[in-house]
């Protein structure tokens, strides 16, 4: 075979395990393209899609992630907005609260002055019925008195029931002409 030998600058040779053989030489380059070829095809292919995989995977997970975070958030509007409906229907149930309790303050107050009221008139008609029943009492005492001190006067006994006669018409006739 050929000998590829290298001539040192003074003319010396090389010791013989630093003189490159070119059959050693192709055989090395075959066999690193070789060894490249099958690195590339059995070693290098599947990492790449091993690696890609988990590109895709992890690319997934991100997305996935994202739309989890967007649920998230609009769930958390949905929230704060049901929170905020509930504290304005709270709002509308304490002031319809508060309206009530001034209707039911005013109906009260309404009820207790109808009753004062009707309590005064019944005041006003018992007054009246004793006005009455005091001057129909005066009346039968005025009667008494004057038949008493009629018949002192005239010295004889006239019936009682005769005087109360007199009287209460007497009495009758000027509460007539009054009229």
């Amino acid at each position: 075979m050929f000998q590829f030998t290298v001539l040192a600058a003074e003319g010396g040779d090389l010791p013989p395990f630093m003189t490159p053989h070119l059959q050693v030489l192709l055989w090395s380059i075959f066999v690193f393209f070789t060894l490249l070829g099958l690195l590339w095809k059995f070693a290098w292919g599947p990492i790449m899609h091993a690696l890609e995989q988990r590109e895709h995977n992890i690319q997934k997970k991100i997305d996935d992630a994202e739309k989890k975070n967007a649920e998230a958030i609009a769930k958390v509007a949905d929230y704060e907005k049901r929170i905020n409906a509930s504290k304005d229907e709270a709002a509308a149930i304490i002031a319809e609260g508060k309206r009530d309790v001034e209707k039911l303050k005013a109906e009260i107050l309404a009820e207790a002055n109808a009753e004062a009221a009707k309590s005064l008139e019944r005041a006003k008609r018992e007054i009246v019925l004793a006005k009455d029943a005091a001057a129909a009492e005066l009346r039968n005492s005025l009667v008494d008195l004057t038949a008493q001190i009629a018949s002192k006067v005239i010295q004889r006994e006239v019936k009682a029931d005769d005087h109360r006669r007199l009287v209460s018409e007497s009495l009758q006739e000027i509460e007539a002409s009054k009229n």
